[in-house]
């Protein structure tokens, strides 16, 4: 325990896979930040690098460590590349005990599959682990199998950020389901982006006055959409029906992954949407894009997790297009905060897009609803009211048990 103005907390040690600002790093920060402004856990925090989470944490008084983590790849799934994975669990298992120097330690928070570091270290110090799920892995086949026993073997408990998270891991391991629990992502209460700021970024995009801006962000990745994005726009254009709308993609690709951004470009080249169709890189803050965006789009062309940028949108007011499967289906009810289109069909999101932007009565009214469910229903305050409840049933069951492979 940590001890701050004779009040004593109990330390939560994190691990997490990346110093980025996506999805899964948000979710990171705005948990931690809520945990500590409360006063009951401490939080410290390990990744792998220096990047914008470590200096988003930093600023926010949250202690950070960089530190090895024994992050999976499939890669690893190779007798040389397991070899390699061990190596790092003990290199992990090393830096953790010089980063908690003798705290007592009451629970152990790997944040993503991707991280072994942190049950590793649980296993090893007898600590409670709880390994937080963020993501749904269909292939391959050896890979998809092998993390929902990663996470039975090495957890005490497995929180999932959906129910369509939840399913996918107990449909592989049943016998988690004792431990399993579903808590969605929340957003911290923030003010609304000004208006000099939506309209600076506005500007960015190239959109002419009088068009309707759609928004696509997050990372460039062949499952988010950006390309079935395009194909709409190309549908629309061939039905005349594109001069209405101005469309930016926002977001970077992966490290090593910048061959896609070459591709989605000579897509619109192809097209002839250079006119209809802007990239804006990565920005650090999101509040300005919604504040801009007319219409947001979730096209994800595989199920998403969750779906971060959905309850984003929201948020700023946007209201959203998503595609019908995976975790969007916890977010978006389908007229009522927003509207739901078929997964990997260009011509429906095509007419949804047409159809919202021939009727502003409707995205003020699916605005509305999106910000009031995002309110009540995806909150930090309620992410962080459940996580504490987890930590505190987690303090009270005992010894760790999770290595008994049950």
């Amino acid at each position: 325990m940590s001890e701050s103005g004779g009040i004593l907390r109990r330390n939560v040690l994190f691990v997490h896979q990346a110093a980025e600002m996506y999805g899964s790093d948000k979710v990171l920060l705005y948990l931690v930040k809520g945990l500590l402004s409360r006063g009951r856990f401490w939080p410290i925090v390990v990744l792998p690098e220096h990047g914008p989470l470590f200096a988003a944490l930093r600023e926010a008084g949250v202690e950070v460590h960089v530190a090895a983590i024994a992050k999976v790849k499939r890669a690893v799934f190779t007798p040389l590349g397991l070899l390699g994975l061990l190596g790092q669990m003990l290199a992990a298992v090393r830096d953790y005990d010089r980063v908690v120097a003798g705290r007592e330690v009451a629970v152990v928070h790997s944040n993503t599959l991707a991280v072994l570091g942190g049950a590793a270290w649980a296993w090893r110090r007898r600590v409670k682990h709880l390994w937080h799920v963020h993501e749904i892995i269909l292939s391959p086949r050896l890979v998809s199998r092998a993390f929902p026993w990663l996470v039975r073997v090495g957890s005490d408990k497995v929180v999932s950020n959906s129910t369509l998270t939840e399913r996918w891991l107990l449909s592989h391991q049943p016998r988690l389901k004792d431990r399993s629990v579903v808590i969605f992502n929340g957003l911290p209460s923030e003010q609304d982006a000004t208006a000099e700021a939506a309209q600076q970024f506005r500007g960015r995009t190239g959109a002419k006055a009088g068009q309707l801006l759609v928004v696509l962000a997050g990372r460039l990745n062949h499952w988010k959409g950006q390309g079935l994005l395009i194909e709409a726009a190309l549908r629309l254009k061939a039905r005349g029906q594109l001069s209405a709308l101005h469309i930016a993609i926002v977001g970077d690709t992966a490290p090593g992954q910048e061959a896609l951004r070459t591709v989605l470009l000579d897509q619109v080249a192809t097209a002839g949407l250079a006119d209809a169709v802007t990239f804006v890189p990565f920005v650090d803050d999101i509040r300005p894009v919604w504040g801009a965006a007319d219409i947001a789009v979730v096209p994800s062309i595989e199920p998403e997790p969750f779906g971060m940028v959905a309850i984003e949108a929201m948020a700023g007011k946007a209201p959203v297009i998503a595609a019908a499967h995976g975790g969007l289906l916890d977010i978006v009810e389908h007229e009522v905060n927003g509207l739901l289109v078929t997964p990997r069909d260009a011509d429906a999101l095509a007419d949804a897009l047409h159809r919202l932007a021939h009727d502003a009565a409707l995205r003020e009214r699916l605005a509305a609803e999106g910000k009031r469910s995002q309110l009540q229903r995806f909150s930090a305050e309620s992410q962080v009211d459940s996580f504490e409840r987890v930590y505190d049933d987690l303090r009270k069951a005992g010894r760790s048990k999770y290595s008994d492979g049950k």
